[in-house]
């Protein structure tokens, strides 16, 4: 937990280098993200904010704990989404309480079909899924352009975007006056729990934990890796999915190109926030709260300071950088010390 929290600090202080070479004062800066972040005002949108990121990196810790490296988890993001408005509007005289869990359900399985190759390539033939899965986020996202441009746009506004989804099959607010939702609720005290009792108490997440350790070993306890692999990566596609349904039907009630956030696309900083978490679901959940909040900060951190939106993507870069540094560190470290020890 220091180890990441001097992470966060050094990402901080590189940023405040940064802000202070193109004229701008850091402090100040800081204190209008945060302000915009963590206030009592800015807490609901710092959870909608949070919410797909926690969805999108629960699923990451699956894959991430047997070191299989979904690197996709954007483009299942948008394929969920899509299917989540296509569906929707398909579906959108049906009756709420019938439509909205099978649209839910069928937009976690559409993210989970769009990991259903990178894993049979890898498993199957060998080929590096950080590639493929890299790869189909491309395809994802133009494929998406390619209908909201065409058979989905919106007849009325010709945007590129679909018209937007029957009130009915919206995702039912919690807190009036505010735009948090149910979804947020059944992430972080559903998701959460269901993901640390997967990963931490159940004897899946335990393979999960032997073939991360090591490969040999699973062969020898006579774990099916192909079988786990194939089914770590579904679970991954399916959250991924899941959290691109929720923002559809909860925030946008449409689906668009900006689904996710051009300086901070959630599909990306889920990584950031699965290894700042170090593969914990309630270490996770910290993480995507406070990183959803340096993403909303960076809003007010703009129009109060005239500091480019995009600093919270390269803070959240910097995290990363710093992240991967010190797991380079504490790896050496520790191989070391059991050097030393002669373990």
């Amino acid at each position: 937990m220091a180890l990441a929290l001097s992470t966060v600090g050094f990402a901080f202080l590189a940023g405040a280098i940064i802000i202070s070479s193109i004229g701008k004062d850091p402090l100040e800066a800081f204190y209008w993200l945060f302000q915009g972040a963590f206030s009592p005002s800015a807490i609901p949108e710092t959870f909608i904010r949070a919410t797909p990121l926690l969805l999108i990196s629960l699923g990451l810790a699956v894959v991430f704990t047997a070191r299989v490296w979904n690197i996709g988890a954007e483009g299942q993001f948008y394929i969920g989404g899509m299917m989540t408005a296509i569906l929707s509007i398909m579906f959108k005289d049906v009756p709420a309480p019938l439509a909205l869990p099978v649209i839910i359900l069928i937009a976690g399985l559409g993210g989970a079909f769009w990991a259903l190759t990178p894993a049979i390539l890898k498993t199957l033939y060998g080929i590096n899924e950080v590639i493929t899965t890299l790869m189909l986020n491309y395809v994802a996202i133009y494929l998406v352009s390619y209908l909201l441009h065409g058979p989905f746009r919106d007849p009325i506004s010709m945007f590129p975007e679909t018209e937007t989804i029957n009130p009915a099959l919206w995702i039912p607010i919690v807190i009036q006056g505010t735009r948090l939702h149910l979804g947020v609720l059944l992430a972080f005290l559903v998701a959460v729990p269901l993901a640390y009792l997967f990963l931490k108490r159940a004897v899946f997440g335990l393979k999960l934990d032997i073939l991360g350790s090591s490969p040999r070993t699973a062969q020898y306890a006579n774990i099916n890796t192909t079988r786990l692999i194939i089914q770590a990566m579904l679970i991954s596609g399916f959250l991924a999915g899941l959290a691109g349904g929720f923002e559809v039907l909860g925030i946008q009630h449409k689906m668009r190109l900006d689904l996710s956030p051009s300086t901070s696309p959630y599909g990306y900083t889920g990584i950031a926030v699965a290894l700042l978490g170090y593969l914990n679901p309630l270490l996770i959940a910290l993480t995507s709260f406070f990183l959803g909040g340096i993403i909303n900060g960076s809003m007010t951190m703009h129009r109060m300071a005239q500091v480019p939106v995009g600093m919270a993507g390269i803070i959240q870069a910097l995290i990363i950088i710093f992240v991967l540094m010190s797991y380079f560190v504490e790896d050496k470290l520790s191989k070391k010390i059991m050097g030393r020890l002669k373990l």
